[in-house]
């Protein structure tokens, strides 16, 4: 597709482009009314007769969908026979952007993103929408931090329109269940996907890697290589909860989503109090050991030969009456004979 930066679309002109994908091209538009900026994303694809009213159906339900964690769809049009829509502008980024292919994110950090995503998945799986491409491109930051999944329902244009190309249509590879794969996508494809993101976000790699059907092999038939050989801080109940939202069967994963991001945030948080607690019985041990070894010390110097020891009181009583029989001794030996 053609670089559309300065042209227009309905009322936005495309300013720059932002970013591209599988499906579409992404652009910065501004309203030539109002002076709005919004996303403009471009569908990779030239909508037949037969396909604009899937489009448009397709685009209305999206377009409904109202959560604080998803990217609000404005507005949808077809120009020229190109398919587009108007979302909300995320000046922030992505994740992909904020954490590069390579590096690594906390469990913490990780926690608190999926929190954020299953909450939005498990919104639209109860409107009945699958998202079907969940990875860290389609994740983005907004003004005030917060996380905002986007591209929801564009894979499933993508599949609801013959226009879309095969290999277009099936979305990201490195992060699609094996039922998707087999063309049966589901809600729990969604979960699968986000495992998947969890797992590159720990360890900073992909599960399962090489050409588009190793990669479709490894999915379909491969154990994901073992988290704690690349992370051992990570502890075995944390990497197993991860490795059962990539089950290769999806009965065998969590029931829901937030089910999943639930169990993790919950066994993260047990395992940060135990730590503290651990942590703080070193402490005070050590400083019990510390004062039972400074008391023998004190004992010790105490009976030691030439330590100074305390008096007692009693002490002081008889040195006194000595004191006196010997002084009243003295004044008799004095007194003169008879």
């Amino acid at each position: 597709m053609a670089n559309l930066t300065g042209q227009q679309l309905g009322n936005y002109r495309l300013i720059r482009l932002l970013g591209q994908g599988g499906f579409a091209e992404v652009y910065l538009g501004e309203h030539t009314r109002l002076g709005m900026q919004a996303a403009i994303k471009v569908l990779r694809t030239y909508l037949r007769d037969e396909d604009t009213a899937v489009f448009q159906q397709e685009a209305r339900t999206i377009a409904q969908l109202r959560h604080p964690s998803i990217i609000r769809v404005l507005d949808f049009d077809i120009q020229n026979g190109t398919p587009f829509l108007v979302l909300d502008y995320a000046s922030n980024g992505s994740l992909r952007q904020k954490h590069p292919r390579g590096t690594r994110v906390s469990l913490e950090h990780t926690i608190g993103y999926v929190n954020q995503i299953a909450d939005a998945l498990h919104y639209a799986h109860m409107q009945k929408l699958i998202h079907r491409d969940v990875k860290p491109e389609n994740i983005l930051v907004g003004q005030q931090g917060e996380i905002l999944l986007s591209d929801f329902g564009i894979a499933s244009i993508a599949h609801a329109t013959s226009s879309m190309s095969t290999q277009a249509s099936m979305g990201t590879l490195a992060y699609m269940a094996p039922e998707q794969l087999q063309g049966k996508p589901r809600k729990e494809s969604d979960q699968y996907a986000l495992g998947i993101t969890v797992y590159q976000w720990l360890c900073g790699v992909l599960p399962f890697q090489g050409s588009s059907t190793e990669i479709i092999a490894q999915h379909l038939t491969a154990t994901p290589p073992s988290l704690r050989e690349k992370i051992p801080d990570i502890s075995p109940e944390v990497e197993q909860i991860i490795m059962r939202a990539l089950a290769k069967d999806p009965k065998e994963r969590f029931e829901s989503v937030q089910a999943f991001a639930h169990t993790l945030r919950k066994t993260a948080q047990r395992e940060e109090v135990s730590t503290v607690h651990i942590h703080e019985n070193s402490v005070l041990g050590s400083t019990s050991e510390a004062r039972k070894t400074a008391g023998q010390q004190g004992s010790v110097a105490s009976s030691a030969p030439g330590s100074p020891e305390k008096v007692r009181p009693i002490h002081w009583v008889i040195a006194l009456l000595l004191a006196f029989v010997l002084i009243a001794v003295s004044m008799y030996m004095l007194l003169p004979s008879p």
